[in-house]
């Protein structure tokens, strides 16, 4: 299938109170959605561990083996939908059930080829709007109306595509820092790079571009900028003869002053100073 191929058919949604874990992995036959809306612990997922709490979102795509560990199993609600992507199979009206590893029946997988978005398990926090989506879909699905099974399908498919979304967003900000790093490395010695001119480069405002570079360097995106361009003029000092005047211009700065004094605050010592005492 194609993403633009789906179309959801809910096989099964309910609100669960509490969870027991078993001593087995559990096995889904189709795709599984879970909103945590209270609890916290570790999902294990096809042997990788994800720690999880309020308002995070499971995805498990078929076949997923899986176990749910509650740091408190009473203290638990988690919403709960089984579909499949596509409504080729809606003639098998019921629900296909969970089995535990040693007694997965192989033969009740329905099989149909699952788009790349959907094929890896997904834990991620998300919003409270999602959970309200998903919570809107079992209300519909439990009142068995006569749309409800056109009506959950469309709800579902518009949460579906709002999760990968979140993902997407999720994933584009967490390469983004790295992004960032690269750029100011390869463009140091211009003396117009700023805040303003890097967010510019990759379509950002500059504070939210700095909150999502400091959340993942501990570090704002100007600091890092004149750390990097210290750590280069250091390097210059100590393996070329050029002056600090030309030093100072080679690694982005326009006031040979200002160089020299962030050079003392930062370092330590003075550009000659430290160029004598690390000389090769």
């Amino acid at each position: 299938m194609k993403l633009t191929d789906l179309n959801p058919f809910v096989r099964y949604g309910g609100v669960h109170s509490h969870y027991k874990t078993n001593r087995q992995n559990s096995v889904c036959y189709d795709c599984r959605l879970f909103f945590i809306k209270q609890g916290d612990g570790v999902l294990t997922a096809n042997g990788k561990k994800h720690p999880f709490s309020e308002n995070t979102l499971v995805f498990l795509p078929p076949e997923t083996k899986y176990t749910f560990t509650f740091n408190d199993y009473f203290s638990v609600k988690i919403l709960v939908l089984n579909f499949d992507l596509i409504s080729d199979f809606c003639g098998h009206v019921n629900s296909l059930g969970t089995a535990l590893e040693s007694t997965f029946d192989n033969n009740k997988r329905i099989r149909y080829q699952i788009t790349d978005e959907f094929s890896e398990v997904v834990v991620q926090k998300v919003g409270l709007s999602l959970g309200d989506k998903i919570n809107d879909v079992i209300k519909t699905y439990q009142t068995k109306d006569l749309f409800y099974s056109q009506k959950t399908s469309a709800q579902l498919k518009i949460a579906l595509l709002d999760m990968l979304e979140e993902r997407n967003k999720i994933n584009s900000e967490t390469d983004l820092p790295r992004k960032v790093i690269d750029y100011i490395r390869k463009n140091y010695a211009r003396f117009d790079l700023s805040n303003l001119e890097i967010a510019k480069q990759f379509n950002y405002h500059p504070y939210h571009l700095g909150r999502i570079f400091k959340a993942h360097t501990k570090q704002n995106v100007h600091e890092y900028l004149l750390d990097y361009r210290l750590e280069m003029a250091k390097r210059l000092l100590v393996t070329t003869i050029d002056s600090v005047t030309v030093i100072a211009e080679k690694t982005g700065f326009n006031s040979y002053t200002y160089f020299i004094k962030l050079f003392r605050e930062r370092v330590g010592l003075s550009p000659l100073k430290y160029r004598k005492n690390n000389i090769i």
